[in-house]
């Protein structure tokens, strides 16, 4: 198959799968666009392990999202800034960085950038996975750097069911990955091969989960209700009350801080790939 017809078929999956999105709820109009174009450069031009890593995370994602929703809402409607359907900014700060990594890997041929689509993908699917399964832990969240309890939501939080939830989303990129055509770069066994580019890609997913929690916990803007006080990521409170920031870099949100982390996982993928090369 050449790459016209790769990225015909890539654009043919995408949309069906962003229209199924859109028509379940799962994403806004704008969003299915968003995810219509991301899917074309990831299934189009990675191939079957990005493509499926792409469907994987989307698909894990929006069923955890949806698991006990209800109860997650009532428990972070105070601060979360989004919820329910993911618009195009949350499908590109989730999905930017694998399509980048996809198209420079179908131009240069460098396997690095492969192993960069999928730790970018491993780091979202890691950041989701803790999020969602965090958000019903019994105790509250803590503070990463304060150790202070903290409403379930709260950027820079961690839990120990969320730390565990971060590694299997993760994990289950790294396994996809192991499909990647890239054991002749590597020079020994498949097997060998395979292991590392799992190992790889889920250290890569770790690593930029762990930044997304250090930079929500650092410097992305924080925000605080006039009227009520509460602690939020909200521009109006669901009070109805408006906010003002209070800490962090303004404008550096959920979202970006979201599109700097997996960026920063598929950095560190492709590092730890030319590393084991040698």
């Amino acid at each position: 198959m050449d790459r016209v017809q790769s990225i015909l078929l890539g654009l043919l999956l995408a949309a069906i799968v962003a229209w199924a999105a859109r028509r379940r709820r799962s994403l806004t109009m704008d969003g299915s666009l968003a995810a219509a174009v991301v899917g074309t450069l990831v299934f189009g031009l990675g191939g079957l392990a990005p493509g499926l890593g792409l469907m994987g995370f989307f698909l894990t994602g929006t069923g955890l999202s949806r698991y006990r929703q209800a109860e997650k809402e009532r428990r972070s409607q105070d601060v979360v800034a989004k919820g329910g359907e993911r618009d195009a900014l949350q499908v590109l700060s989730n999905g930017g960085a694998a399509a980048l990594c996809c198209v420079l890997w179908a131009v240069t041929g460098a396997a690095a950038w492969a192993l960069a689509a999928m730790a970018s993908l491993a780091a979202a699917a890691a950041d989701t996975w803790a999020t969602e399964i965090g958000m019903l832990a019994r105790r509250p969240p803590r503070h990463l750097l304060t150790f202070a309890e903290v409403p379930p939501g709260t950027s820079g939080a961690v839990s120990s069911a969320g730390l565990c939830g971060m590694v299997a989303g993760a994990l289950f990129i790294g396994l996809i990955a192991a499909l990647l055509p890239v054991s002749s770069a590597w020079g020994g066994a498949a097997g060998a091969a395979r292991a590392s580019v799992i190992g790889i890609v889920t250290l890569g997913g770790v690593a930029g989960a762990l930044a997304d929690s250090l930079l929500g916990a650092t410097v992305q803007e924080r925000r605080e209700c006039q009227a009520c006080g509460a602690k939020t990521e909200q521009i109006t409170h669901r009070c109805g009350g408006a906010t003002r920031r209070v800490a962090g870099v303004a404008r550096l949100d959920n979202d970006m801080v979201n599109l700097l982390s997996t960026s920063l996982g598929g950095l560190i993928g492709a590092l730890l790939w030319r590393v084991a090369l040698g």
